[in-house]
């Protein structure tokens, strides 16, 4: 003969009432956090996809942060390079007005000037490192600071203390570029120049007074030639530097912009809809109250009230 009992019922609606309270608590979590889940089980079947992209994102971000970087060097570079190119101009404007005055009284005051302000721009640092050192960053690559040193030194080439190696950076994937110079290439073509001159005033030949002697403006005349190949060659180390600014900011530029393209890859996979999982939220509070609204009706029924 058959049983009769209610028990299954009261089970089938306790397990209803059970997964309802499940599916209740995942909307909660969803609403609250925007995610679709909150470890990385929820998202097994992407998770191939998720961990490259969060792997390839953290390498963007750090060319990001290289580039910024980089670009602030590179800035403070072409104002050093500008600074020591004005200094070749500075000087040929002094010889030239000597020339044209036929009078030196005020030239090697003008030179102290112009290699002041090569030296400060061959000298300038970045971050507390020098620019122009190569690797040797606990020193000025320039190892003088007046021009009677300069004048005393038995070579050009003395006085310069950088490395032979230039910076470098990678900028994005699988691209290393040189981002410094060599103080001794930047600057050895003008100061050599400069200590020519400082050479010849303090020679037999000189100093240069208020009226030029004939071979004093000979040679004035002479050095000029120097003056704007080295000139033209700082003109042209300004440019390069330039070209590597534009370089930099476009790859910080595409980085950036494969970082955003990144993020909608990671958002496509971990965020959840919200609109849609508020609607889910709201039906799993109805059917949390249905269930619960059965299953205390279920826990009431028994059939000893219809045998009595």
């Amino acid at each position: 003969m058959p049983r009769i009992a209610t028990n299954v019922s009261n089970q089938a609606s306790l397990i209803e009432l059970l997964r309802n309270q499940s599916d209740l608590l995942t909307a909660q979590k969803q609403v609250s956090s925007g995610k679709k889940a909150d470890d990385l089980k929820g998202f097994a079947p992407q998770l191939g996809a998720l961990n490259a992209a969060y792997t390839l994102s953290a390498r963007t971000e750090t060319y990001i942060q290289t580039t910024k970087e980089i670009t602030g060097r590179l800035a403070t570079q072409d104002l050093a390079l500008n600074e020591i190119s004005g200094s070749a101009d500075d000087l040929r404007q002094a010889v030239i007005d000597a020339i044209g005055l036929n009078s030196g009284v005020t030239l090697v005051q003008q030179l102290e000037a112009a290699f002041g302000r090569a030296l400060n721009g061959l000298n300038q640092s970045f971050a507390g490192r020098p620019l122009f050192g190569g690797t040797k960053v606990d020193a000025s690559p320039v190892n003088i600071k007046t021009l009677n040193e300069l004048g005393a030194a038995a070579a050009v080439a003395d006085v310069f203390d950088n490395t032979k190696v230039k910076a470098t950076a990678r900028i994005d994937e699988g691209n290393s570029v040189e981002i410094g110079f060599l103080a001794d290439e930047v600057g050895k073509d003008l100061l050599t120049v400069i200590k020519s001159i400082k050479d010849y005033n303090d020679s037999a030949s000189g100093p240069f007074g208020a009226t030029l002697t004939s071979a004093q403006k000979t040679f004035l005349q002479g050095t000029l030639a120097s003056i704007s190949s080295a000139a033209d060659g700082l003109n042209t180390v300004v440019a390069k530097n330039g070209l590597l600014q534009q370089r930099v900011e476009t790859a910080q530029q595409r980085a950036e912009d494969q970082q955003v393209l990144l993020k909608q890859v990671v958002g496509d996979i971990e965020d959840v809809d919200l609109a849609e999982a508020a609607t889910r939220l709201s039906q799993a509070q109805t059917a949390v109250e249905a269930s619960a609204r059965t299953f205390s009706i279920l826990s009431n029924l028994s059939l000893l009230n219809f045998l009595r």
